[in-house]
């Protein structure tokens, strides 16, 4: 392929001439955009949520009593005494159920904006404990979706507006930076470029499309041939690759225990080990976990993945699984030996996707391959899963000269995805009390922390930037329910292996 301009970094000058064409593509091109094709073009778009009148939450933990994770290992976790459960009957201003980015990001929002209101939070195992823990830690612009939207606004010359979108898309960036530089959560923020590689011409036009576009935004990004590309990390098998702008990585699970100690100190209450096994919806809504319950006139569901294990959002979001392993810090000079020096972060184009990067104390995190989804949404530990064999031989195809570092951890997260991989945020109920946010599909650090700041505009009336109005109370495809979803999921993976390889 060749770059869209001599110097691979620079747009059009304003008003000297027409953006380049940008092909309408996604940048992460996921598993689940086959599965609308599949189960959403069988069960056609579901209408408004029904509620029920309650909904009770199945008994029993959702992983295992260790994570395996390093993330939650450095951010001491598991080994640090849990905040006191939920005790008694209760009365609060707002409920949020869920630990995570998502509810953590809320309750900020809210205390810091209103410091009078009684806002409890529940977390049914630990803080940050789910996949907010277990993440990769990349922080991407954009939140899936925009990217089309900015994509026809250049395509009609309107560059100002695409402008916008991206920025106020994309602004989870920023608020996870001032998060690590000015709020003093110390997440291992590493402002860095993103790699995205390409291993098929196919998948070289799509990535040509996303370097056009940045180009068009004049925004930076760079196209790196293969040569150039073996210089920045040395992995065979890829003909190029672009280096994504205002990007970075972070340790995820630190950044959760970092909002959580600024969430208790806006006086925000924190129960942990307070599952919630039932909500009542009406004009106060009451949640109710083994030992106690607390009723309010607001309940943010902030449980992604999770969601549909409390019986809302099943025909909007699924629950998937993906699995990561690490190896053991490596030395310095293996790293100089890769020719790692700017230490980018790296997944390709195709949809079987495969994601590396470093950590703080140079372990190699790999992720990717297969999206797992389980009869019913089950969701499993995965200790002893076939997949960590898969991604332990990718790591020794990809790092050949790495072949007696050992891997140290193994371990699942729980993705929450909507059939067309965009996210939806609203509100649902009789009484549009019950709000929610969900179905990052894989994008979630950056979009759940802005997430946190639309809910809280949300419950407080404000008006919202009609820019996002694409994800606000949207209708996914409908997940079709068993036996169709399982089918559709299997046949849309094997669709997707044959793509991948075109």
């Amino acid at each position: 392929m060749n770059a869209p301009s001599a110097n691979n970094n620079n747009g059009p000058s304003p008003g000297t001439q027409k953006p380049p064409r940008v092909p309408r593509v996604s940048r992460r091109g996921f598993l689940t955009a086959a599965a609308a094709a599949t189960a959403g073009g069988v069960a056609g778009i579901v209408g408004g949520q029904a509620v029920e009148k309650r909904y009770r939450a199945p008994a029993g933990p959702f992983f295992g009593p260790r994570s395996h994770c390093p993330w939650i290992e450095s951010a001491g976790i598991e080994d640090t005494p849990p905040l006191a459960w939920l005790r008694g009957d209760h009365t609060a201003d707002v409920i949020i159920v869920g630990g995570g980015y998502t509810g953590l990001s809320t309750a900020l929002h809210l205390a810091e904006s209103f410091p009078k209101r009684r806002i409890v939070l529940l977390e049914g195992a630990r803080i940050g404990y789910g996949a907010s823990g277990r993440n990769d830690g990349l922080v991407l612009p954009f939140i899936n979706g925009a990217e089309a939207i900015v994509h026809d606004l250049v395509e009609a010359e309107r560059i100002d507006e695409a402008r916008k979108v991206y920025e106020a898309t994309s602004a989870g960036v920023k608020m996870i930076e001032d998060l690590s530089k000015t709020r003093g959560v110390n997440c291992e923020w590493e402002p860095v470029a993103n790699l995205i590689g390409a291993t098929t011409p196919n998948q070289e036009a799509l990535l040509e499309g996303i370097h056009q576009m940045y180009a068009a935004l004049e925004l930076e990004s760079t196209w790196l041939s293969e040569k150039e590309l073996r210089r920045r990390v040395d992995v065979a098998g890829y003909r190029g690759a672009i280096a994504v702008p205002n990007s970075g990585m972070i340790n995820p699970a630190k950044l959760a225990t970092g909002l959580l100690a600024l969430v208790r100190a806006a006086g925000v209450e924190v129960h942990e080990d307070s599952p919630v096994v039932d909500i009542a919806p009406g004009t106060t809504v009451s949640a109710r976990t083994p030992r106690g319950a607390v009723r309010a006139p607001v309940l943010v569901l902030a449980t992604n993945a999770y969601t549909p294990h409390l019986g809302f959002l099943r025909d909007r979001i699924a629950p998937i699984h993906s699995f990561s392993i690490a190896t053991a810090p490596l030395t310095d000079t293996q790293i100089a030996a890769l020719s790692w020096h700017g230490r980018q972060p790296f997944f390709d184009a195709k949809n079987f996707f495969d994601l590396f990067r470093l950590t703080a104390d140079n372990r190699i995190v790999l992720s990717g391959g297969d999206a797992f989804y389980y009869y019913g949404g089950a969701a499993i530990d995965g200790e002893g899963h076939h997949d960590y064999g898969r991604l332990e031989r990718t790591f020794r195809r990809l790092f050949p000269t790495l072949g007696d570092v050992p891997i140290t951890h193994r371990w699942v997260g729980h993705v929450g995805t909507t059939l067309d991989t965009v996210p939806t945020i609203g509100a649902i109920g009789a009484e549009e009390n019950i709000l929610f946010a969900g179905g990052y599909t894989g994008h979630g650090v950056p979009v759940a922390i802005l997430a946190g700041r639309l809910l809280r505009d949300l419950i407080a009336g404000e008006p919202l930037d009609r820019v996002y109005d694409f994800v606000l109370n949207r209708k996914p495809p409908r997940i079709p329910g068993e036996p169709f979803t399982s089918a559709g999921w299997g046949l849309a993976k094997r669709y997707m292996r044959w793509a991948d390889a075109q």
